[in-house]
């Protein structure tokens, strides 16, 4: 019952949570289809969006979010590498943009769309006394370790960044549209930034990078530009097309507050070439690491990792693959 049996099961948890939901493309019919103008439409978001303002009465009133499970307690383990990442990249002095701007840079620029590694890690490096990972901690690892995973990798690795920074910031739910047209669930940050909260979605940004640059069109978003390509929180629960239950745990913990503006969009940034990462080698050095431990220290007893994704869990949100 050692690190064999619970690597077995954490891994099929996995598999299947990234084979039924998430970030991948789906092919089958769908009862809803995209807006007209076919790929997804933030494309509003432009540089003649509005200079950042005062925020407004509504976006001040913060209702909780994110029941992500965990002890309450940070994971110390994931907090230091979230520090040390956060030191690589930020510099004394830097405004709540810019640090929010360059959490989001890195995580475009840096991250991989593959199957999460190593979320057992904090296990072994931390110790197994270290606090249990709320939900977003977790799945942060795999990005801000190895850059490699699923957009719900992608916003947690966001939200956890901005935490470290010292910004209020959040893990939030949803859908969005495929390329081929389908509702399918996703997941991205919204965040507070000089006093207002917007929306910031590093995995579509990733997806829409072409020609080698950053167009920032999913950086520091409003409600009104982001509802032409999502769905979250009460305009999820008004569309009719989640359970009672889903609606519930909306209601519950995943209603944000209101993002009122779009932040001025800042000029393209050119990508840096990287090859991307061997994520079979990864995995394999992954399974030494732990395989050691165990030998030193007898089997990791078994645990059910905080990894499967509030909401929409195993089944995820649209069409089969």
């Amino acid at each position: 019952m050692g690190y064999a049996f619970y690597c077995k099961a954490a891994a099929l948890a996995i598999a299947a949570a990234m084979l039924l939901c998430g970030c991948r493309e789906r092919s089958s019919d769908s009862s809803s289809s995209a807006p007209a103008g076919g790929e997804l439409s933030s494309e509003t978001a432009s540089a003649s969006s509005p200079p950042p303002a005062e925020a407004s009465p509504a976006a001040e009133e913060s209702a909780p979010l994110s029941p992500e499970g965990g002890e309450g307690a940070p994971n110390a383990y994931i907090a230091g590498v979230a520090a040390e990442v956060t030191a690589r990249i930020t510099t004394p002095g830097m405004t709540e943009f810019e640090r929010a701007k360059a959490a989001f840079d890195y995580i475009v620029e840096t991250t991989t769309l593959a199957d999460p590694v190593g979320l057992e890690l904090w296990r072994v490096r931390g110790g197994e006394g270290d606090s249990l990972p709320t939900f977003a901690e977790n799945r942060s690892l795999s990005v801000l370790l190895y850059n490699i995973g699923m957009c719900e990798d992608y916003a947690a690795a966001l939200t956890v960044l901005l935490r470290a920074m010292g910004l209020e910031a959040e893990y939030l739910p949803g859908l969005t549209w495929s390329t081929e047209g389908f509702l399918v669930d996703h997941s991205w940050t919204v965040a507070k930034i000089d006093g207002v909260w917007y929306h910031l979605d590093t995995q579509l940004e990733d997806n829409v990078s072409r020609h080698g640059a950053i167009n920032y069109r999913y950086f520091m978003r409003g409600d009104s530009t982001l509802s032409a390509s999502h769905r979250w929180g009460q305009n999820l629960i008004d569309s009719g097309l989640l359970t009672e239950g889903q609606n519930g745990e909306i209601k519950a913990g995943f209603i944000p507050p209101a993002c009122p503006r779009d932040y001025e969009t800042p000029a393209r940034r050119r990508l840096a070439s990287a090859h991307p990462p061997d994520t079979a080698a990864i995995r394999a050095a992954v399974e030494a690491e732990i395989r050691e431990y165990e030998e030193k220290n007898g089997p990791l007893a078994p645990m059910e990792l905080n990894t499967i994704p509030p909401l929409f869990g195993l089944a995820g949100y649209g069409p089969e693959d």
